[in-house]
């Protein structure tokens, strides 16, 4: 796999999660743009509602996404997905307010987030499919974590968009006019990434599959059918990565800055430091799987992070910037070496022929439950019961995580179970389900 074909395949990513990114710092200036301003509920509560309802929407996308990916193959669905996404966000910045055009502006954009969440449920599971299994087994650890290294880098160019807008204009300049650029600029980037997506080449996984006649008429079926404990296996190593990642990277501004006293513009270079750290982290950890083991590298930094959790808070409790800086260094770089080799173990672990449907499924639905509750739940323990509270959850995610990783994961890292001459010969259930090795 050539360098270009990873570029193509993880910008998408990167699109996908700058827009995600821009969308939710730009919640307080959007609610009003597209609600009505008068309402009982506040135009930016609406908003939120909106982004929950799209985020929501992932498992979803995930089976739309997942049944073309492995019915109609994972090049065409990537250039798919990547082609709504920019469509999608485009026309976000390009309609008119609710001043405009009333009610017709509030249903265009709950129209157009919905699409945005569909789309993410198949980009994300679709890329990290891709390139594992376009990878050689030597690296495919590494390659594969360039799918979470994409989005990360999307949601930092979102934060430094957002805060050179703030210092190139004003607050009455971005709220009339500049909040569209970010919008906008998408186009150019997603234009590009869907013409370089129609000269991506199949996998040869799906294409053995074609030839093989190994394809499922109704993949995720199938799946809940002969392969539960792979989708299990899924929602059990989404737990820790999805909360730690909503954790740090959504959620670390509204923390630092109203529970921990810290300023707006400091919360915003915290969560910039998160991401940079995982830009390099997660492949890191991703090289370290390949060379050693996924399933011995995820035991030893879940681990740790067990034993990390707490003396994390006490840290960001201590009120002091150095500590507090410690503080969510460490947590993220030791939750980042995790998910270097999550994403390509959840692939190793899935049947072939139903691969993207389950994947795409099973992983969006664990980030829905797990990763996207995780501000909502933050703020109510937080509020309600105690500040420590929220690190109870986070060690209960985490401990779901290493007892999915040491009792379900195989330490199989292979990508061709249903090629095998055992698989084949299986008379007791479809080719892809052979059982893997411990």
């Amino acid at each position: 796999m050539d360098k270009k074909e990873i570029l193509i395949s993880t910008i998408g990513n990167t699109i996908e999660w700058f827009d995600l990114g821009i969308f939710i710092f730009m919640v307080p200036i959007i609610g009003p743009k597209f609600f009505p301003q008068d309402a009982a509920i506040s135009s930016t509560i609406e908003a939120l509602i909106v982004f929950a309802i799209g985020f929501l929407c992932r498992p979803v996308g995930g089976i739309l996404f997942g049944y073309l990916g492995d019915t109609q193959g994972r090049a065409k669905t990537l250039r798919i997905s990547i082609l709504v996404i920019t469509l999608s966000t485009l026309s976000i910045g390009l309609i008119p307010s609710y001043e405009e055009i009333g009610v017709s502006a509030s249903i265009i954009f709950i129209l157009l987030r919905l699409l945005q969440g569909l789309s993410i449920g198949g980009e994300y599971s679709g890329t990290m499919i891709y390139l594992a299994e376009s990878a050689s087994p030597k690296n495919r650890g590494f390659i594969t974590s360039f799918a979470a290294s994409g989005a990360n880098l999307g949601f930092l160019f979102a934060t430094v968009i957002f805060m050179m807008m703030n210092c190139l204009w004003t607050a009455e300049t971005i709220n009339e006019w500049a909040w569209r650029i970010p919008f906008l600029i998408i186009g150019l980037p997603g234009s590009l990434i869907i013409f370089y997506r129609f000269q991506l080449p199949e996998t040869a996984v799906y294409s053995a599959l074609k030839s093989m006649h190994q394809l499922e008429q109704v993949p995720l079926l199938t799946a809940m059918k002969f392969a539960p404990l792979q989708l299990i296996k899924i929602l059990g190593l989404t737990c820790m990565s999805a909360s730690f990642y909503y954790f740090f990277v959504l959620y670390i501004t509204t923390y630092v800055e109203h529970y921990l006293g810290f300023s707006k513009d400091l919360a915003l270079i915290f969560q910039s430091a998160v991401l940079v750290i995982m830009l390099f982290a997660i492949p890191v950890g991703a090289i370290f799987g390949d060379y050693y083991s996924r399933k011995k590298m995820m035991i030893i930094t879940t681990s740790i992070m067990l034993l990390f959790i707490f003396p994390c808070y006490y840290l960001f409790q201590s009120q002091s910037l150095l500590l507090t800086a410690l503080g969510i260094g460490i947590a993220t770089m030791i939750s980042s070496f995790d998910q270097g080799n999550t994403l390509t173990a959840i692939v190793e672990n899935c049947p072939e022929n139903v691969r993207y449907s389950g994947i795409a499924f099973a992983y969006n639905l664990g980030n829905a439950l797990f990763g996207s509750t995780i501000p909502l739940f933050a703020t109510l323990l937080i509020e309600y019961i105690s500040p420590i509270a929220p690190y109870y959850y986070l060690f209960f995610m985490t401990l779901i995580g290493l007892t999915t990783i040491m009792t379900l994961l195989s330490k199989n890292q292979s990508m061709s179970s249903v090629l095998s001459p055992d698989t084949l010969n299986s008379q007791d259930a479809p080719p892809s389900y052979a059982p893997q090795p411990d």
